[in-house]
């Protein structure tokens, strides 16, 4: 292998290094693609300086300055530029043509300056627009007269110039710097007049979108439009006067003017005839509006004080916007020689027919509008730019002179050495003088409402205002004609208060004499109250809750309403009885038929069949009953248990069937219990009763005398509602005469105390009152009747009419309204009736019905207790004699019991204990009847054998052979005695061998001596021997017990035994 010197390697790398450079040169001049801008430039003016400017870029000592662009070694670019002499469509096709196509231009660029170059276009710059679209070549652009709004949205254009939109941001910035809010714009239909307008409109709405406040707790500000007044001819001065007489004596203090420099001209000379011009008026002019002479003169037409928007349009301005477009053209190519998959061949040529588009110009316009040199936002337009403010001033030769007095830049706007309109020293309120204003109210609650003085300050508080009231009784009558200042708050006072804010003015409030909303006088046709005092003019505003109707239409002016309203009723609350059978209301009565009649006894029955059939269970009657207890009963009581998951005693089944089945009733009982137990808590509340009026037609109110007591209803009298109950519904109108209250408050007081059962009256103040009230006991029924709305009040003609409406729609689209509605007219009530929130405590009340359900039962088994007794008594007899087969014990154990022997003998044992003697006598005759029975049994039992004796015996086993058996002899409590079954005596036997009986003396507990020994010698089956022996006079022992003595009864035998 060769081995390489390290000197070697060094020459061999600069070798290859020199030989790529060579190579990628020699590539590069053969490759590059060849790329052009495209200059077309009107003639006039500067035109001349223009052209070398943009020529100057492209020497070779300014490409020199483009190294910093490392990717234009790739590209072959030059700059074309073309004269536009005429400015006609066959001049500026034909550039295209011979120019732009030829060298392949990518970019165009085209200035269009009428404020400069004195020359009008006549449509020449939009038709260069229109071929850039066309063609979809991206164009720079220096255009005065730029429209943002004519710009297509698939456009390619870029503006470098200040538009429209720029000057009205700079406008509204003055605006805002000298607490100027309200304006008027002017304008002809000069060409960019729909742009300015938007513009304005825009940024009026932006401000308006704002906050109240800032996140610094600074207010915002915000503007308003009051009116726009479009001159269609600005040349014309009737037209002109006529439209700007619509201004004089209104608001307007500010005045926005974009017209031609002659039409602003003649508008400024008309607004200074009608008084427009003068010290309180401020007129900002766009550039278009403002025509100045040689060292900046301008013609008198022009106030002092008036400012005007311009910005730089001379030429280094254009020179400058040349350069501009240039650095974003180079930037642009610098960056596509990264992006190989561009197409900058575009391949145009005015032979060819069909539609050619360059598809990726679009790709291209991206890159040059993303230029790092200039920022665009998404309509092509500069974001920032610089702009001149020129204010009108007296020069030193008593000439007015435009003199600059501040700049508009991003950085915001900067501005002294003004002067101010009519030459004063301190500039303009841009509002008119306070005015001051008689306002007429009327209390009603929430809208109009009554308070005392703060006590520390002796003031009204921050939202109320002081008014002059009169002193009423509770009818509400005057009781004197002096007034008394106090504060008035509330929603209609809110919003009075805006109106003062909003329209400078002050104002004087009080209540209306009467006390009266306002009605006509049927005689006179006079109108009280309100309505009245508006009418005489006494007032210039009526600010409370009233209510707009065709008839107070008709005798004043109404502003739009602020609230929507209507008629409706209000009830009282009662609170009811509960449902006797309210533990039943979880389900209909159908279901509990099918649950409790069909489902329970279905089930049981099915157990119980399952049961029988089962051979684990009763094996169809082959399973004794003393072995496995079960019957249909019990089945029955088992399903009941589990239903209720009852503790009690139950018997389960032992067949596989029947206890699946039990099982499935267990989760089938779960599931009922569930169900049931949680929908039982909203039946077993007291329900609350109302009268469920269905609105003002309801059948009780239209016929009251249906009713038994007839139905009452009431209302206020003069106002809204009892006008509309007058015209609508004359007899109900009459019959609720009677109880009307004055107030409505007494009508509330009166509707809670049952004097009435329905009060009317306008449907905000009566949901307020609910909302409001302190036990909830109130609630509004039935649907809105005669739909209107509250609003200000005013007298015929008034000139506050449109600033009022203004200002309340204002207050809608910004919310206002809805907040103050939600702040007054909401209550706890209302709340907690949304939020399902109740607070009753639980009472006796809400169980009775289970209290009943208890004493029904109790009553039920007394019923059953009454049924078993005469079942017992009269009723077993015969069922014995029908039940032959013990059919009965199937369906219910104890049933069978009490049909058999064993229990009958049980009856007579527990019979015999409850009615046994209590006394000696009775002791004794029940002895002496023992005791003949057992003499009765010795005397057939010695005849029988006697009789055996005669007929010859016994059989083996004597069988046949009856006699006295002592074990079936009865002891005094009637339960047998029990001898030893061993104990077997010989059939001819002694009579003396017989068991002693007991003896009981009937009056001494213990017997004498004698009586002892003739018991003891007496054969009697109550007095003998042992037996063995068979010596009778053998004496026996006696034995005491429980007072009684038993004789022949050894010691060492218990007495239990011996029983």
């Amino acid at each position: 292998m060769r081995m390489w010197w390290p000197w070697q390697e060094a020459v061999l790398l600069l070798l290859t290094f020199v030989l790529c450079q060579r190579g990628d040169g020699q590539l590069s001049r053969s490759t590059r693609r060849k790329v052009a801008i495209h200059a077309l430039i009107p003639e006039g003016g500067f035109f001349k300086t223009l052209n070398r400017t943009l020529f100057a870029d492209f020497s070779p000592r300014a490409r020199r300055k483009l190294g910093k662009y490392r990717n234009l070694r790739y590209f072959d670019f030059s700059a074309r530029s073309t004269i536009l002499h005429d400015d006609t469509p066959n001049e500026i096709l034909q550039a295209f043509c011979d120019t732009s196509f030829s060298s392949n231009a990518v970019v165009l660029f085209h200035i269009n300056n009428p404020l400069s170059m004195k020359k009008e276009r006549l449509g020449a710059h939009k038709y260069i627009s229109q071929l850039a679209d066309y063609y979809g070549l991206p164009l720079i652009s220096w255009d005065s007269e730029f429209s943002p709004s004519a710009r297509p949205v698939d456009s390619r254009r870029l503006q470098l110039a200040p538009t429209l939109y720029h000057q009205a941001s700079a406008m509204l910035d003055m605006l805002r710097r000298y607490n100027w809010s309200d304006f008027t714009v002017v304008t002809t239909q000069t060409f960019g007049h729909y742009d300015f307008l938007s513009s304005l409109r825009a940024l009026t709405r932006e401000s308006q979108e704002q906050t109240k406040y800032t996140s610094t707790g600074t207010k915002t500000f915000k503007f308003t439009i009051l009116s726009e007044v479009l001159i269609s001819d600005g040349s014309n001065n009737t037209e002109v006067l006529a439209r700007l007489n619509t201004v004089v004596n209104t608001h307007t203090r500010v005045f926005l003017l974009h017209a031609s420099s002659s039409e602003s001209k003649n508008i400024l000379d008309v607004a200074a005839k009608i008084g427009l011009t003068t010290k309180d008026y401020v007129w900002i002019i766009t550039s278009t509006a403002l025509s100045l002479g040689y060292n900046n003169r301008v013609v008198r037409s022009y106030p002092y004080g008036l400012f005007a928007i311009s910005f730089e349009s001379g030429l280094s301005a254009m020179k400058d916007a040349i350069t501009s477009a240039l650095t974003m053209w180079f930037e642009t190519i610098n960056k596509v020689g990264n992006d190989r998959t561009i197409n900058l061949n575009t391949s145009f040529s005015c032979k060819e027919t069909k539609r050619q588009f360059w598809n990726d110009g679009g790709d291209f316009f991206n890159y040059l509008k993303n230029s790092p040199s200039q920022e665009f936002n998404d309509t092509g337009v500069l974001k920032h730019t610089s702009l001149q403010i020129l204010n009108i001033q007296r020069s030193d030769r008593n000439y007015p002179i435009a003199k600059e007095v501040g700049t508009w830049t991003k950085d915001g706007l900067v501005i002294q050495g003004i002067t101010w309109p009519g030459e004063s020293t301190e500039p303009p309120k841009g509002k008119p003088e306070k005015y001051f204003l008689r306002i007429v109210t009327w209390k009603e609650d929430p809208y109009v409402m009554y308070r005392d003085f703060d006590n520390r300050t002796g003031m009204c508080e921050h939202n109320a205002v002081a008014c002059r009231v009169y002193s009423r009784n509770d009818r509400n009558e005057r009781t004197s004609n002096v007034t008394n200042t106090t504060c008035c708050t509330g929603l209609s006072i809110d919003i009075l208060r805006i109106f003062a804010e909003e329209l400078n003015f002050d104002f004087e409030l009080f209540e209306v004499a009467d006390g009266q909303w306002g009605a006509e006088n049927s005689y006179t046709k006079e109108w009280n109250g309100i309505i009245g005092v508006l009418k005489e003019n006494k007032a210039d505003m009526a600010v409370t809750s009233l209510t707009v109707t065709p008839e107070r239409a008709k005798q004043i002016d109404f502003s739009v309403p602020f609230l929507e309203t209507g008629i409706t009723i209000m009830v009282s609350i009662r609170d009811g009885k509960i449902s006797p059978t309210a533990f039943l209301e979880p389900y209909d009565y159908p279901s509990w038929c099918l649950i409790l009649v069909f489902s329970v006894h279905a089930t049981g029955a099915s157990i119980f069949i399952f049961e029988w059939l089962s051979p684990y269970g009763l094996d169809q009657g082959k399973t004794p009953l003393r072995d496995h207890k079960f019957s249909l009963f019990r089945s029955f009581w088992l399903i009941w248990a589990m239903l209720f998951s009852a503790a009690v005693s139950t018997d389960t089944p032992r067949g596989v069937s029947s206890r699946f089945l039990s099982n499935l009733w267990a989760l089938f009982a779960l599931v009922f219990l569930a169900s049931y137990t949680a929908n039982l808590a909203a039946f077993m509340i007291t329900k609350e009763q109302y009268y469920d009026l269905s609105g003002i037609k309801d059948w009780r109110l239209r016929n009251p005398h249906h009713t038994k007591p007839p139905f009452k209803f009431a209302t206020v009298p003069n106002g809204s509602t009892d006008l509309n109950m007058r015209k609508n519904y004359a007899e109900m109108h009459e019959y609720m005469k009677k109880y009307n209250r004055p107030t409505v408050q007494q009508g509330i007081a009166a509707l809670k105390k049952q004097e009435i059962q329905a009060f009317i009256y306008d449907a905000t103040v009566l949901e307020y009152y609910v909302g409001r009230d302190d036990v909830c006991k109130l609630i509004v029924v039935g649907d809105w009747y005669a739909t209107t709305g509250y609003a200000i009040g005013l007298p015929k003609g008034s000139p506050w009419l449109d600033k009022i409406n203004t200002v309340l729609l204002k207050m809608q689209d910004t919310g206002e309204v809805e907040k103050l509605h939600k702040f007054w007219l909401s209550g706890a009530c209302k709340k907690k009736k949304q939020k399902g929130v109740s607070s009753h405590t639980l009472g006796i009340l809400n169980f009775t019905s289970a209290f009943i359900l208890l004493g029904g039962g109790m009553v039920l088994g007394a019923i059953l207790l009454l049924a078993e007794h005469l079942y017992f008594r009269f009723g077993r007899k015969s069922l014995r004699k029908w039940d032959k087969c013990g059919c009965c014990s199937l369906v219910s154990l104890s049933m069978g019991k009490s049909l058999t022997f064993e229990q009958s003998v049980m009856e007579a044992i527990d019979y015999h204990k409850r009615h046994k003697c209590k006394d000696p006598i009775c002791e004794t005759q029940l002895w002496k009847v023992r005791h003949e029975l057992d003499l009765a049994m010795l005397k057939v039992d010695i005849l029988q054998r006697q009789l055996s004796l005669e007929t010859g015996g016994r059989g083996e086993d004597g069988a046949g052979i009856w006699r006295y058996d002592p074990e079936a002899t009865r002891q005094h409590n009637g339960i047998s005695r029990r001898r030893a079954k061993d104990r077997v005596e010989p059939i001819g036997g002694e009579l003396a061998k017989i068991e002693p009986l007991m003896l009981a003396h009937p009056s001494e507990e213990d017997p004498p001596i004698e009586v002892m020994a003739e018991a003891n010698t007496l054969a009697s089956p109550s007095s003998g021997t042992d037996g063995d022996s068979g010596d009778r006079d053998t004496p026996k022992r006696s034995r005491r017990l429980d007072g009684k003595y038993y004789f022949g009864v050894e010691d060492n035998v218990e007495m239990e035994s011996a029983f």
